[in-house]
């Protein structure tokens, strides 16, 4: 069972479905607004199913963004260890290093990852992405999985070098605010296909991570190399603000063998896969 948003045939707006094997089952009056639905546990699902009057056949859609953006999108920076690395944090004084994406950078399965005149250098990466349901302030990490509603995938697309004057004052601090600005541009946070239930995801610490690029696969990790558990992520951040229904956790990218990174061209097609949730394609634009 999955929780997905689309926009069926003949239809002028978006709608949430509950998809079971290759049928969707529309949740009446949703309007495609996540809501109150991320609240509902695997039981209550079952039971939107259930009431449905409508089905699409799961080729008849166009899949859209799981999450609809009416809420917050927070991701971590990094957060992995390479396989058979060292930790070199210290993790009593670390802490998750967490930035944010506005809603324009949502784009779903399948969709073209936007061209950017200022990106010079472009890397996807790929992470598990926690949707939570139970709101919650100050969480315990004890409680944390009480608070999560299911999992999805995220390439938090990036672009590690804008085409800005080199002769700007504080070099630094740009620097930095290069590093965010290659963040939040459109199109460059794909989610998706699907929500899986929390529920279907008995173990969200041991999944296979898997990225390829034009077939050709670039990374393979699991997130059992985290460097900040979900639990550390959820519990800091709600510390910080309030998580709402709906609200998206980017968990951080796996780490490479190496620090160099290959860059994206135009036209390539990204697959990322976590085993037991799905996998997002995405292709870049020319």
């Amino acid at each position: 069972m999955k929780l997905v948003r689309y926009i069926a045939k003949n239809s002028s707006g978006a709608a949430i479905g509950i998809l079971d094997g290759d049928t969707i089952s529309e949740v009446p009056g949703s309007s495609g607004n996540l809501e109150t639905i991320p609240l509902l546990d695997k039981n209550g699902l079952c039971q939107l199913k259930n009431a449905s009057i409508t089905q699409h056949p799961l080729a008849d859609v166009r899949l859209l963004s799981p999450v609809d953006g009416s809420q917050k999108l927070l991701l971590l920076a990094a957060n992995y260890t390479p396989n058979g690395g060292k930790l070199e944090k210290d993790l009593s004084i670390e802490q998750p290093e967490f930035f944010s994406k506005p809603s324009t950078a949502l784009i779903a399965d399948g969709e073209i990852i936007p061209d950017n005149l200022l990106v010079v250098n472009q890397v996807e990466e790929i992470e598990l992405g926690v949707i939570i349901g139970k709101p919650g302030k100050n969480i315990k990490r004890e409680n944390v999985f009480d608070h999560i509603f299911g999992y999805t995938v995220v390439n938090d697309v990036s672009g590690r070098d804008l085409d800005f004057s080199p002769d700007r004052k504080n070099p630094a601090r740009s620097k930095w605010f290069d590093w965010l600005n290659g963040k939040w541009l459109d199109g460059y946070c794909s989610v998706g296909p699907w929500i899986i239930p929390a529920e279907d995801l008995t173990d969200p610490t041991n999944l296979k991570l898997t990225t390829k690029v034009n077939g050709e696969i670039r990374l393979v990790s699991n997130t059992n190399l985290m460097i900040h558990n979900i639990e550390s992520q959820i519990e800091y951040i709600s510390n910080l603000c309030t998580l709402l229904p709906g609200d998206l956790i980017a968990t951080g990218v796996a780490a490479g063998a190496t620090d160099e990174e290959i860059y994206l061209n135009p036209g390539d097609v990204i697959e990322g896969t976590v085993e037991g949730v799905g996998t997002l394609t995405n292709t870049t634009g020319k």
